[in-house]
């Protein structure tokens, strides 16, 4: 039986030569034989086979009998590209230690030193991917000053929230009397919501160390404007401000 070229081209693209993969199938078609032997099944120069041969044993595809002469039987593909599979992995995981290890030294040495303690966030999707990578690496508390303006995606917060409540995590949201009432029902029911009638401004601290700050503008997707920064000293502020906010006498659970 001849193998497809579709296949003899996936075989190559798994690391094997042509003559590797004539050989191959020649030791799976005719059984354990000599390297004389596959050459001649294979149709392989003689001088070449020995070449073929061992580069399939060294990658795990072939097994050899040390007698005189060698015998070479075929692994079955399975076990062959399951091998295969580990090896790739088991390399793999070394070449991405080693990496890790290096740049993560150089990063601790210099990035992080370099790295801007504030960021500007420009424009609602920008602002809400941040604000989703922030919200799902919570872990204790977060607290949310959600404006009317953030009311749009109120379903999609809320969708993030209910796996951050399952968690645990204390969720305290702080938003405009004038939200729609089915927003703050769906709100309502993923953390503890609070409302008052003046809301200045909006934002996210989350754990206590990292922070977003909604800084205005909204008028279209792109004009929105917010900072982030994971900076204890900021997210401190931040936190003491909306405790303020939440415990203040204008604030209730009630409209």
């Amino acid at each position: 039986m001849s193998l497809s070229e579709k296949a003899g081209t996936a075989l190559e693209a798994l690391g094997l030569t042509k003559t590797q993969v004539k050989a191959y199938v020649a030791l799976i078609e005719k059984g354990t034989m000599t390297a004389s032997e596959v050459s001649k099944a294979a149709r392989i120069p003689y001088s070449k086979v020995y070449e073929a041969l061992e580069g399939l044993r060294a990658n795990g595809w072939i097994e050899e009998q040390k007698s005189r002469p060698i015998l070479y039987t075929a692994k079955s593909p399975d076990t062959a590209i399951e091998e295969m599979n580990s090896r790739h992995d088991a390399e793999r995981r070394e070449r991405e230690q080693l990496v890790l290890k290096e740049l993560t030294g150089i990063y601790e040495k210099k990035g992080e030193q370099e790295r801007p303690e504030i960021w500007i966030l420009r424009g609602t999707a920008e602002i809400l991917s941040r604000l989703r990578t922030m919200v799902l690496d919570c872990r204790n508390e977060l607290l949310i000053a959600l404006p009317l303006v953030i009311a749009p995606y109120a379903e999609e917060i809320a969708g993030i929230l209910a796996a951050l409540k399952e968690k645990g995590v204390k969720i305290e949201i702080l938003t405009s009397r004038d939200i729609p009432e089915p927003t703050l029902t769906v709100l309502d029911a993923v953390a503890e919501v609070k409302t008052r009638t003046v809301l200045y401004g909006g934002g996210v601290i989350a754990d206590s160390k990292q922070v977003v700050l909604l800084l205005g503008g909204g008028e279209t997707a792109s004009s929105a404007l917010a900072i982030w920064a994971e900076h204890i000293g900021l997210a401190g502020f931040a936190k003491d401000y909306f405790q303020i906010l939440w415990n203040s006498p204008d604030t209730s659970k009630k409209r």
